[in-house]
């Protein structure tokens, strides 16, 4: 213990001239910037590098504080931590952690992995409702160490000891609008020569500024600047958890030479910068195959480039580099969290059998995740050189999942009873089956109680009542577009409704409203970009998942529709909380939409088309309107006592 003093009295304290080089790029462009405080010596040697800024403009800075309530007082040191900050001229806010279904979280077997999570989870929401893009962590060079230490001992090898990234988005905060790689559409065409499609982007990226500063230059930071922090005595536990102990170990100048903090990180760099290198070159390849995207049924179709098989004999890991060009095709439709590199061995031995033994059946097929690889000949020719020349053509299709009902979201929630609010709002958006975020705009007013509207997979049994009230439209949408069982993995928006039987029980019914990818709706229903904004009861918006995909002349995309217009940017934040003080705008609406004063003129518009002059006397606001807008139902079988014409 006194050794480790004395060697961090040793250390000498971070130039800010050094720090302000790191930040700089960091901050550029920004509006805002967060800074993720604990109230330790990382976060607060942090959060005072940061207000001493002096090279650049720095953009105004928030502190969230986190509150694990896990011990006692932690409340009160929160409060300390606020304190401190405002004495650095930083604003904070604190956040506090709730456990659900856990009286005493201490007592969890997986206590270090929940509190990660929840707390991402917090830091992400709070990120998004303050319009931060970029949160700043205080990871430092020991905690990179310990990082490579720690997969050591769980046997990690290669790729896996590459370590704490510097730049990398939010974890833990899969499928959160605004927060997780979305937030912001950006056209896959910014020339406009093909159908326009939208992607999502944005969200919330992490940076770690202090990667390249060892432990004791930070506390030897605070201590030239009297900055005051907190020790959780809870760091102190070696036998706490897993991370505490390789900490310890680390820090007792017990392990050999080879493990010390200087050369952990330096064997994290070397990954890092190996993995980058043959990623770049990947990246290379991408670019020189022919590629078709088709955002309507998130499949994708692809050839390698004949040169490809020399190029990756020719690179210094050509089985890594053919694992990272395999994962960038199969991520433009299967979610890449879920493709490791591991587990799509056979997806890259299916494509590039000549790295291997023996070669896979080509009529077999690869299942990687809810997507299914399949390759079909090409051609088959002989070169110049007499040579035989093999070109395969290869298909990525989503496929039927196991337990569809799993991946349902619910768009609209139940409505307990009739709601006379006529202005149209929308709806959070939802990401369906890790592609397509989707939300719905509707007219509380036109909503029926015991009414709720879910995304869900389209289902065999949905096809014959969706046929009787279609005019051939259906079809002519889903034979070219999604054949056979490819139709069930199609996202349809669904009314689902509690409706009374003769015998005055309750059942639960389906009615299939729109195919939002292919274009397809009842009446009603219509894509958000509709020419008539204001006539329908209910308008939609999907945008495919953030990829990493540019047209070009070798990269093409099927799409259906466009969300928005040509000239508007589409930005969904997180709806203000309606009992803010000075806020007007209601819950779940999204500060994204039109304004109030265009809605109401649509519908003051709308309701000067739908009302004769003869009537128009007398006539409420609206009344007329919301009339002619009630949903149709189509959910009542024929002899049905409860149904009724027209309700």
């Amino acid at each position: 213990m006194l050794k480790r003093s004395a060697v961090r009295s040793a250390a000498q304290a971070i130039a800010q001239e050094r720090f302000d080089s790191i930040l700089q790029p960091i901050c550029k462009g920004k509006i805002r910037l967060g800074l993720a405080i604990s109230g330790g010596v990382d976060s607060m040697a942090l959060a005072s590098l940061c207000s001493k800024v002096q090279g650049f403009n720095m953009p105004p800075v928030t502190a969230l504080i986190v509150d694990h309530c896990l011990r006692h007082g932690s409340a009160a040191e929160a409060i300390s931590v606020a304190s401190n900050l405002k004495r650095l001229g930083i604003a904070s806010e604190i956040l506090k952690m709730e456990w659900p279904n856990h009286r005493d979280p201490v007592k969890l077997p997986n206590l270090e992995t929940a509190a990660r999570k929840l707390r991402f989870q917090l830091l992400g929401r709070a990120c998004a409702k303050s319009q931060i893009d970029t949160l700043l962590l205080a990871h430092h060079g020991d905690d990179q160490a310990e990082t490579i230490l720690s997969r050591i001992y769980a046997g990690y090898l290669g790729t896996g000891l590459q370590g704490i990234q510097a730049i990398s988005p939010i974890p833990e905060c899969h499928g959160a609008h605004g927060v997780s790689e979305s937030g912001i559409t950006r056209r896959l065409d910014p020339s406009g020569t093909i159908t326009k499609v939208w992607v999502e982007s944005g969200g919330v990226t992490i940076h770690r500024p202090l990667l390249d500063f060892t432990k004791a230059e930070l506390i030897a930071t605070c201590h030239a600047r009297q900055v005051s922090w907190h020790e959780d005595a809870t760091n102190a536990d070696k036998t706490l958890t897993a991370r505490n102990a390789i900490r310890h170990l680390i820090g007792s100048g017990a392990l050999p030479h080879a493990l010390s903090t200087v050369r952990l990180r330096e064997l994290a760099a070397n990954k890092l910068s190996h993995r980058q290198s043959c990623n770049d070159t990947a990246t290379a390849m991408f670019k020189a195959c022919k590629v078709e995207l088709n955002t309507r049924t998130s499949s994708v179709s692809f050839s390698i480039h004949p040169k490809i098989e020399d190029w990756l004999r020719d690179t210094t890991n050509p089985p890594l580099v053919a694992a990272l060009l395999t994962r960038k095709f199969l991520s433009l439709s299967e979610d890449k969290h879920k493709l490791q590199l591991q587990n799509i061995q056979r997806a890259v031995q299916y494509i590039f059998p000549f790295l291997f033994d023996h070669e896979l059946s080509a009529n077999a097929g690869v299942n990687v995740g809810n997507i299914v690889l399949l390759k079909t000949l090409e051609s088959d020719k002989a070169s110049s050189s007499g040579e035989r020349r093999v070109s395969w053509k290869y298909s990525v299709l989503p496929r039927p999942v196991q337990d569809p009902e799993r991946y349902t979201q619910v768009l609209l929630a139940e409505q307990e009873s009739d709601n006379d609010f006529s202005e149209p709002i929308w709806t959070r958006p939802k990401l369906f089956h890790d592609r397509w975020w989707i939300r719905l705009r509707y007219i509380p007013h036109n909503v029926p109680s015991k009414t709720s509207m879910v995304v869900r997979f389209l289902r065999p049994t949905d096809l014959p009542h969706m046929r009787l009230h279609d005019t051939g439209s259906l079809e002519r949408r889903l034979k070219p577009h999604a054949p056979a069982n490819a139709r069930f993995a199609l996202p349809a928006i669904v009314e689902r409704s509690l409706v009374e039987q003769a015998d005055e029980s309750l059942s639960e019914i389906d009615t299939v409203w729109a195919l939002p990818t292919i274009g397809w709706s009842r009446a009603g229903f219509s894509p958000w970009n509709s020419k008539t904004p204001g006539e329908n009861v209910w308008q939609h918006t999907n945008t495919y998942k953030n990829i990493d995909f540019e047209v070009s002349d070798n990269h093409t995309v099927k799409s259906y529709t466009r969300p928005v217009d040509d000239n508007q940017e589409l930005r969904f934040k997180e709806p203000l909380d309606s009992s803010s003080p000075g806020t007007k705008r209601r819950e779940h609406q999204d500060i994204s939409t039109p304004d109030t004063w265009r809605q109401t003129q649509r519908l003051k518009e709308a309701h000067s088309r739908a009302v004769p002059a003869s009537k128009k006397k007398n006539v409420k606001p609206y009344e007329t309107w919301k009339h002619k807008m009630r949903m149709p139902r189509f959910d009542q079988p024929p002899g049905n006592p409860a149904y009724k014409k027209g309700a």
